[in-house]
């Protein structure tokens, strides 16, 4: 399994360097975001191909907004990412179930069960990595981690229910990726381990 690309603040200047595209902060963004959306779409795709498809479709749909100044609040950035995931996987299987129908086909094409279970497989160790490592983290950082990232609350909802402010949100959230990458980081067996 890749690594996570190191977070960096999603601050104004780099939402900049991104609408400029900056060589390193778009290969910064695509690296972030691509392993993120990868853990959050390998359950909702049938292959290997819609995956690489929706992820692609994706981060390209973000920078396309990002040049049209759709995007102005920079903690918004993750949420953005996540919610045109969920639009360009939903476009996704209504084109599929609707070729299908077009077709006059009542179950989709075979599915390769190798790729099927080697996905199945590689699904279940990331969700059991991550309950590891999420484990470890304090009641706190887990909670703030649920709340954002795997919940996608509003941060309106998710300051009231913690009780803090955007700006300390954005403190909170930044220090529990942290502590969540250096534990994940230190299990996951290097690629020459392999």
């Amino acid at each position: 399994m890749a690594e996570l690309p190191d977070f960096e603040e999603f601050d104004g200047d780099y939402l900049r360097r991104l609408k400029q595209a900056d060589p390193e902060t778009q290969r910064h963004f695509s690296e972030y975001f691509g392993f993120l959306l990868q853990v959050k779409l390998a359950n909702g795709v049938r292959s290997q191909q819609m995956l690489l498809e929706v992820r692609q479709e994706t981060l390209l749909r973000v920078l396309e907004a990002l040049r049209e100044d759709r995007i102005d609040q920079p903690g918004g950035l993750g949420g953005f990412v996540c919610s045109t995931a969920n639009n360009v996987l939903w476009e996704y299987r209504r084109a599929e179930s609707r070729s299908r129908r077009e077709h006059g086909e009542e179950e989709s094409e075979p599915i390769d069960e190798r790729m099927e279970t080697e996905q199945e497989l590689i699904s279940q160790e990331r969700k059991r990595l991550v309950g590891r490592v999420l484990s470890e983290l304090s009641r706190k950082d887990r909670e703030v981690l649920r709340l954002v990232l795997l919940e996608e609350r509003d941060k309106a909802e998710v300051c009231r229910k913690l009780r803090v402010t955007p700006d300390y949100l954005r403190v909170v959230l930044h220090r529990a990726r942290e502590r969540f990458r250096e534990r994940l980081n230190r299990r996951r067996p290097k690629a020459a381990d392999r």
